[in-house]
């Protein structure tokens, strides 16, 4: 919608009419003299409450087992049977110089020793190192963090430029 050469004459005389350029000498007296503009700065303040971890340090102290092991040397005998050759006898053993028994024959005797393995009962000492167990009380201490949620009051002020108005009467 354009507007038209109608309206826009109408509102240029109406901003003529009320401008003070045009406007008598007793107008002007009686305005009001213009106000001051000076620059300020406007604090805005809040006041709301934050959640916050707060970390306390605690001691505990337990009284626990402490398994372990100690070694232990057993000594024992055992009863072992080894064997060792010994001789049970001695027999004769004949023997000649030509097969036949013709004669002269030259025959000879001659002792051998039978040898036997006999198991022989002996005492042997050995032993074995066994690990044992040895169940003790302990004190143990730990420090541990425990995390606490807190609500603190927090303050928030934010500060703007602002332009203050100041008539001549504030000065």
């Amino acid at each position: 919608m354009r507007p038209r050469v109608i309206d826009v004459a109408l509102i240029a005389a109406l901003l003529l009419a009320t401008s003070r350029a045009f406007a008598t000498d007793e107008a002007l007296a009686t305005a009001r003299p213009l106000p001051y503009l000076e620059p300020a700065i406007v604090e805005y303040r809040w006041t709301f409450a934050a959640p916050e971890w707060v970390v306390e340090s605690r001691r505990i102290d337990v009284r626990a087992i402490d398994p372990a092991t100690r070694r232990e040397r057993v000594d024992f005998n055992t009863l072992e049977f080894p064997l060792e050759r010994r001789a049970i006898a001695r027999l004769p053993e004949f023997s000649c110089k030509y097969a036949d028994f013709g004669l002269p024959n030259e025959c000879r005797t001659t002792w051998r020793t039978v040898y036997v393995d006999v198991p022989v009962p002996s005492i042997r000492h050995d032993h074995v190192n066994v690990d044992v167990p040895d169940w003790q009380w302990r004190n143990a201490h730990t420090t541990v963090d425990v995390p606490t949620l807190v609500w603190k009051e927090q303050h928030l002020v934010v500060s703007l430029p602002a332009i203050a108005v100041r008539t001549a009467t504030d000065r």
